[in-house]
């Protein structure tokens, strides 16, 4: 979730009516791996990344479930519209950081 994107929704959150608890992150849903892989690949960076199973990275000392993505029903119901696709702030995050190399 870009902190930019979170950010402007929780001014309009906090300007609101609507109390309560909201989940919300970049819409669409990705693993670690993929998240790695299209950091490389917006980037222009050839890198082969091996994904790696739950059993294959070791136990967290953390319980963690195994599907974590969370609804965001509440949030559009409310009126308020959807976070840019991660791939999307992804992108601008990259183009961010590349201004102040």
């Amino acid at each position: 979730t870009n902190a930019v994107d979170l950010a402007y929704h929780i001014l309009k959150l906090a300007v609101s009516h609507d109390y309560g608890i909201y989940h919300c992150t970049g819409n669409g849903i990705c693993s670690w791996y993929d998240f790695a892989c299209e950091i490389f690949c917006q980037a222009g960076l050839s890198v082969t990344i091996q994904p790696v199973t739950t059993a294959e990275y070791g136990l967290s000392t953390a319980a963690r479930p195994f599907n974590s993505r969370l609804d965001k029903t509440k949030l559009v119901k409310n009126g308020f519209a959807p976070l840019p696709d991660w791939r999307d702030a992804l992108g601008r995050y990259l183009k961010e950081m590349q201004k102040i190399q």
